[in-house]
């Protein structure tokens, strides 16, 4: 994912904005983001959630499978299902960290300080195009709040910029998981005789 690098440090430098982007992540499995992003109307908006101080691209990440592993042969070994990912990936998980595609759709945040690489990810809900605009809407009004708060003399020094950004996805992912926990309980609470 070099590219993307390559990509985001052009626009650094052309743009003279602060050194922080994002890159949303997403295999053909995943039919209600790729059909978003397809959308002109949805992509805008998109765009003005976004901002003008940061950008944000799209990466269509190979799909992997669940597979049985391979033993060599004479050797006996347990049938437990691993997940087997394309070696086309390696690039894309190593340069943003990511363990595998089994967990995506979603959003990487990274910034750039030189030879530096900050990043964090947020995962994005693709289960109605309703839920994965609104999953991306979040994500996007998140950051873009996040970089509104720093002052205009810190915008230049990404490891601060990144530091807030990603305080705030933080906070975004903890009440996302309070809100989860708190229906789980709502409906176990329904399902308990009083």
């Amino acid at each position: 994912m070099t590219w993307v690098l390559d990509l985001a440090r052009h626009r650094l430098v052309e743009a003279h904005s602060p050194a922080i982007f994002g890159v949303i992540v997403y295999t053909d499995v995943h039919a209600n983001l790729k059909k978003l992003l397809r959308d002109e109307d949805y992509w805008r908006a998109l765009d003005e959630l976004s901002g003008p101080k940061w950008a944000v691209f799209s990466v269509r990440a190979h799909h992997g499978q669940w597979g049985l592993p391979t033993y060599p042969s004479g050797t006996i070994g347990m049938m437990h299902m691993v997940w087997k990912e394309p070696v086309a990936n390696r690039d894309l998980l190593e340069t943003f960290a990511l363990d595998d595609t089994k967990d995506l759709p979603g959003v990487v945040v990274f910034a750039l300080d030189g030879d530096a690489l900050y990043r964090a990810a947020v995962r994005i809900d693709d289960s109605t195009l309703e839920a994965t605009y609104s999953s991306l809407k979040s994500v996007f009004v998140k950051v873009a709040e996040a970089l509104n708060r720093i002052p205009s003399v810190d915008l230049d020094k990404p490891a601060i910029v990144f530091g807030v950004v990603k305080g705030s996805l933080q906070s975004y992912r903890t009440w996302k998981r309070v809100g989860e926990a708190y229906h789980v309980l709502k409906e176990l609470r329904d399902w308990l005789p009083i």
